[in-house]
């Protein structure tokens, strides 16, 4: 394995000693370098430092560097290259994507590396002893782990590979690392509910504090499921009886461990028209990325903002998915923000009934949605698009502006986000 030098800063320590982009790094210290995680490690507090590096013309140099302490490198490396999901969970998302689409959305990754550094989730049926061994000694942590069952068998199937077997027991062995983990259970109704979750969660629990938490979602489901396994969709009725369930559950996990350990996502609630536990029920957030709170936070924010001096000068209409679309409308509707604003439940055309979310709703899901809306600026939650500001059928927000003559604006999703639309002067949050 090498690392490829991408870039190289004029006037750093490694242009002087003669690094150009192009070359390899093979090995620094005598150790193999696979990535740019491995330099970061190896490097770490070295201040002299043996680099193998093969030229681009083939040429093989040992280089030595020394530098100061904490004195920067000037390299720009090459980007992690992530290992592909080879399961075929029965409830991949990314299996249920029309075709058609650009091709980054249906590349699966499943990279404690990710994990590590973006929080990725993995299956841990990919792991190799070199890769423990590396665990143990980088220490990665903390990483998320998509566990979904403890059940051998039911994992498995879950999983669509007899690795899937081996997830409990290879959850036990990160753990006796020393390695903190973050858990994720995607329910799929009639297959990993009932006793097997009760199992899960009893067999996780002890876990604790290395497993920090577990978050619980509702399995997703799209309108692209032909020749997919026939799983059954979470309805209102079976969302009560499992929130009313897992309540029970929550208290004794959290009893057991003294904090919050076990969370449902925010979409259980919504979906079975409960209302959302209070704040200190999460803790500190630490399932945010899997919608676990977002709603109840956004509620609790808004409560917070100071409307004294507001002034409106402009109609807008504020796009969101038909999950938040009645929070947010009671928003608008409970402040003065109400006289010229409101709310548009966008249905999700691409994806189907099922798919509810703002975060998935696609540029021509809102051109549909907004044209026959009356006049007014268009709102649009960053969430929809990527870091390229695209949408997941590759549309831009100019794109939309343009199809509905419209000015679209893309906004931070949070309530300073929303009010700062309208006031003269930002609104502050009053003190707690």
């Amino acid at each position: 394995m090498a690392l490829v030098i991408k870039g190289i800063s004029p006037n750093s320590i490694s242009f002087e000693v003669g690094l150009e982009e192009g070359d390899k790094i093979l090995q620094i210290n005598g150790r193999e370098v696979n990535d740019w995680l491995d330099f970061h490690f190896l490097t770490s507090g070295e201040e002299v430092l043996e680099i193998l590096v093969e030229k681009a013309r083939g040429e093989v140099w040992e280089v030595e560097i020394g530098r100061r302490p904490g004195e920067d490198l000037g390299l720009i490396l090459e980007d992690i290259v992530p290992k592909k999901c080879s399961c075929k969970c029965i409830f991949c998302f990314m299996d249920q994507m029309p075709s058609g689409m650009r091709h980054s959305l249906y590349l699966k990754d499943d990279d404690y590396r990710l994990s590590f550094l973006h929080g990725n989730y993995i299956t841990l049926t990919n792991l190799r002893e070199k890769d423990w061994r590396r665990l143990e000694e980088q220490h990665l942590s903390p990483l998320y782990v998509s566990l979904h069952a403890t059940d051998p068998q039911v994992r498995s199937f879950l999983m669509g590979t007899l690795e899937g077997a081996h997830g409990y027991s290879r959850l036990k062995r990160l753990v006796s690392l020393g390695i903190k983990v973050h858990l994720q259970v995607v329910i799929c109704p009639g297959i990993n509910d009932g006793r097997v979750f009760e199992k899960t969660v009893g067999d996780v629990v002890p876990l604790y504090p290395h497993v920090m938490s577990m978050a619980v979602v509702p399995v997703g489901i799209t309108r692209f499921r032909h020749g997919l396994y026939p799983l059954v969709p979470v309805t209102e009725e079976y969302a009560r009886d499992f929130v009313r369930k897992a309540s029970s559950m929550q208290k004794e996990a959290s009893r057991k461990v003294g904090s919050p350990f076990l969370f449902l996502s925010d979409e259980w609630y919504i979906k079975a028209g409960l209302p959302f536990p209070s704040l200190d029920h999460y803790g500190d957030f630490p399932q945010w990325e899997d919608g676990v709170g977002m709603v109840p936070f956004f509620l609790h924010e808004w409560e917070k903002l100071d409307f004294s001096g507001f002034q409106i000068f402009t109609p807008f209409i504020f796009i969101t998915g038909e999950a938040f679309a009645p929070y947010l409308a009671a928003c608008i509707e409970s402040s003065p923000l109400k006289e010229k604003s409101y709310v548009v439940a966008i249905k999700n055309r691409l994806f189907g009934d099922h798919v509810t979310v703002a975060g998935l709703l696609s540029g021509m899901d809102i051109i549909e949605g907004v044209k026959d809306a009356p006049a007014g600026e268009v709102i649009i939650p960053s969430v929809v698009l990527n870091d390229d500001g695209l949408f997941l059928d590759d549309l831009t927000s100019k794109d939309v502006a343009a199809a509905l003559h419209r000015r679209v604006r893309v906004i931070d999703p949070t309530p300073i986000g929303i009010i700062n639309l309208f006031a003269a002067k930002s609104v502050r949050p009053r003190a707690c």
